[in-house]
């Protein structure tokens, strides 16, 4: 009984597949029926009489039946464009339902009626619901999805490497001189100022020895041609003594606090 009862539960597991078991065979017998009209139009005419006179008999709608029969087919056989190839189809059926096989009822002897209706029937069921999980659709499907669900992640991850790049500049921006030298950074010198850094000779900013140097940037020089100070993009603290530069700022209160003081003094 445990093998009975796994195939059983296989079954209950996989119903969708059983409604593509049913579409692959519809498409297949659509198929084989285009061919049979292709390839023998004397079958099909015969068919005509019983749809009366006033029925469209051209060798128009013949080939009409017969393409849609065969690409309708074959597309519901491998389940791509499901929907569209059982939709192409529905008008021949119902047409084969009320003014062929109509007259004949569910008394036939041949039973073509019933035949025609159920075809009918699964067109409709497939119109409606598409294929299942055995077709090109779903399969088509699923990479779409994949790919999306790929895109999506990779923007995110660009988007997080953006994040952490930007986070990583602003805290490079907010680190201190450490030993009285500047750190740069990706976007310039760090902004703040270390008061406590001494050069080699043990002078701090506020020794009467230190300089300040001014640094311009090119467009900072063209007020200069006015004859208005600018101010720097950047200061440097030099000791006149050993001639080294210990410390730097581009804090903009204190660039602007130097923008016309020679000699740092004691900062606040």
């Amino acid at each position: 009984m445990e093998p009975l009862a796994r195939w059983q539960t296989w079954l209950d597991a996989h119903r969708a597949e059983a409604l593509d078991l049913v579409r692959i065979y519809l498409g297949i017998g659509l198929f084989v029926r285009g061919l049979y009209f292709l390839t023998n139009s004397e079958a099909y005419f015969a068919l005509m009489p019983e749809a009366g006179p006033g029925f469209l008999v051209s060798g128009t709608l013949l080939h009409y039946v017969a393409l849609a029969h065969l690409g309708g087919g074959l597309l519901l056989t491998v389940g791509l464009l499901t929907r569209i190839a059982a939709l192409v189809q529905v008008p021949i059926l119902l047409g084969a339902v009320v003014f062929v096989h109509g007259t004949e009822g569910l008394l036939g002897g041949d039973q073509s009626f019933e035949l025609a209706a159920m075809v009918l029937f699964l067109l409709v069921l497939f119109t409606l619901w598409g294929s299942g999980p055995w077709s090109l659709d779903d399969y088509l499907a699923r990479r779409a999805a994949t790919e999306q669900e790929d895109e999506a992640a990779l923007i995110a991850a660009n988007v997080q490497r953006l994040r952490e790049r930007a986070q990583m500049e602003t805290d490079q921006e907010h680190a201190v001189v450490v030993s009285g030298e500047a750190t740069p950074t990706a976007s310039g010198p760090i902004h703040y100022l270390d008061t406590e850094a001494e050069c080699s000779c043990g002078n701090d900013i506020h020794h009467p020895d230190v300089v300040v140097e001014r640094h311009y940037s090119f467009p900072g020089v063209l007020p200069f041609v006015a004859g208005v100070t600018a101010t720097p993009a950047r200061v440097s603290f030099r000791c006149s003594s050993c001639g080294e530069v210990f410390a730097e700022t581009t804090d903009p209160a204190l660039l602007q606090q130097y923008r016309y003081e020679e000699h740092p003094g004691p900062t606040s």
